[in-house]
């Protein structure tokens, strides 16, 4: 029936399974077409059919290619753990969850490749010699739970099979039943069952990840509270394309996980130059080097950046008016007649009039003042401090709005940054036509690559002077003088 409708099939690329009592049966029927014949198995669409030998014997022979392939991939990660792991997130690892939706009772089987990953992948990606049992159910988290989406194989079988059954019943049922229900309907009925798969694993995770953080010690409980933010994650499942400034060398990456997972970096001094005991805490909040403020402007200048595409007469540190007298009544409002913000933007509220006003803070989570709070009372607790200083002056005297936009150095945003950058979004969004989920995808991402970027910084930037070079003095001998005796 094939050519009647234009379908020409290749018999000898056609197999035919049969039980093996039709055998003869079948090669009577079949004979000279060329179709081939088989009564233990074959693969169909990636899944194994046939008998209990021929499927194991498939399944068998399939994990032994991917463990080789994860073996390969624990070489080059390496040198290059980002693309590894990215490679392994977004490529290798569907193959197998493929198998685990059309298999039953996989889980068992795929043991050797949860071996390859737990000791030799995850170790050569995360630099770490040793994972532990707390920290390989950590990495199975989805990323914007804390973890690193790299599911344990032989646990994730059973509900991908679940799920798989579940989502194509309908289909199934319209197959075996020879049902002519229009085909919408089915659609329909599959995204509602979608919906409810997605829900439903997403309760298991929460479940499983408020589980896990009561048996967690506490510098790992609150390294991930702190990457569960929503945006904290995003520097880690963004490819690692370097024209866009998402690439991130070997060093950079794993001292990223250790922020994250609030490990300790290896190869860090004893001790900073400024006399203090060196580690990730001291590293964000020493001013030796000036590592903080780089960290603080570069956010200032990317939102800066930003916010010229949508708005004009943007200023960076604009310079408020003088006083002549006026009283506020808060006692750390800043009455300094010098005093500067971070940014300025005209017509961003709405108001085309008014100026909006915006001051960057970046704070370590992880300092000791902020041991004994919650991430949310951090946020609310600075951005409080940022109104006092500044929010009556901003609106008595310039008669503009003061939004604080404060950040963690993790990557998470308080509350007033995230309806800033969300209003932000949706400008940019409708001035280039553009959705503006993706917008705001794209706004994330710069912000945690910035921030990622000031944390190694941070880490590994010169603070002694026994490191870097002394700084060439200009003022002895002016530039002019320089280039007018030496003829230049």
């Amino acid at each position: 029936m094939g050519p009647v409708f234009g379908y020409f099939p290749n018999a000898q690329n056609g197999w035919l399974l049969v039980k093996k009592e039709f055998l003869s049966d079948a090669k009577r029927v079949f004979s000279g077409s060329g179709v081939n014949i088989t009564t233990e198995g074959k693969s169909y669409l990636g899944a194994p059919l046939g008998t209990t030998s021929s499927k194991e014997s498939s399944i068998a022979a399939k994990v032994d290619h991917w463990v080789k392939e994860i073996d390969h991939l624990a070489k080059i990660a390496h040198s290059q753990p980002q693309s590894a792991y990215c490679a392994l997130t977004n490529g290798l690892m569907s193959r197998w969850n493929y198998l685990m939706r059309v298999v039953p009772d996989l889980g068992d089987k795929l043991q050797p490749i949860e071996e390859a990953l737990r000791f030799r992948l995850l170790p050569a990606i995360t630099g770490r010699s040793n994972i532990s049992d707390a920290e390989r159910r950590v990495f199975a988290l989805p990323a914007r739970d804390g973890g690193l989406g790299i599911p344990i194989p032989t646990e994730a079988a059973a509900e991908q099979y679940r799920a798989s059954r579940s989502i194509t019943e309908p289909l199934v049922a319209l197959c075996t039943g020879q049902n002519t229900e229009p085909l919408p309907n089915i659609y329909m009925a599959q995204e509602e069952l979608k919906g409810e798969t997605k829900k439903r694993r997403r309760e298991n995770h929460r479940e499983t990840s408020a589980t896990l953080k009561n048996s967690m010690p506490p510098t790992l409980q609150k390294a991930v509270e702190l990457a569960s933010e929503k945006g904290a994650s995003t520097w880690l499942t963004t490819l690692p394309i370097r024209a866009h400034g998402f690439s991130l060398h070997k060093q950079a990456f794993r001292d990223a996980l250790c922020i994250r997972y609030g490990w300790d970096p290896q190869g860090l001094p004893s001790h900073c130059s400024c006399g203090a005991q060196f580690n990730t805490t001291h590293a964000f909040n020493c001013h030796r080097g000036a590592f903080p403020t780089i960290r603080h402007n570069r956010i200032r200048d990317l939102t800066a950046q930003l916010l010229t595409d949508v708005c004009p007469s943007v200023e960076i540190e604009p310079h408020l008016q003088p006083l002549s007298g006026e009283t506020f009544p808060h006692r750390t409002t800043n009455l300094e007649d010098n005093a500067r913000l971070d940014v300025k933007a005209l017509g961003f509220w709405g108001n085309v009039r008014q100026c909006a006003f915006f001051d960057v803070r970046v704070f370590n989570p992880f300092a000791p003042s902020h041991a004994n709070q919650t991430i949310q009372s951090t946020y609310r607790k600075n951005e409080k401090e940022k109104r006092r200083q500044y929010e009556k002056r901003i609106i008595d005297i310039e008669h503009g709005s003061f939004t604080p936009l404060v950040m963690s150095a993790t990557g998470g945003l308080g509350p007033s940054a995230g309806v800033f950058y969300k209003r932000l979004a949706r400008m940019i969004s409708q001035k280039h036509l553009s959705p503006y989920c993706e917008t705001m995808k794209m706004i994330r991402c710069k912000l945690a690559f910035s921030l990622v970027d000031s944390a190694g910084l941070c880490l590994r930037g010169a603070r002694s002077a026994l490191h870097r070079p002394a700084r060439l003095d200009l003022n002895d001998t002016p530039i002019d003088m320089i280039v007018s005796e030496g003829r230049l």
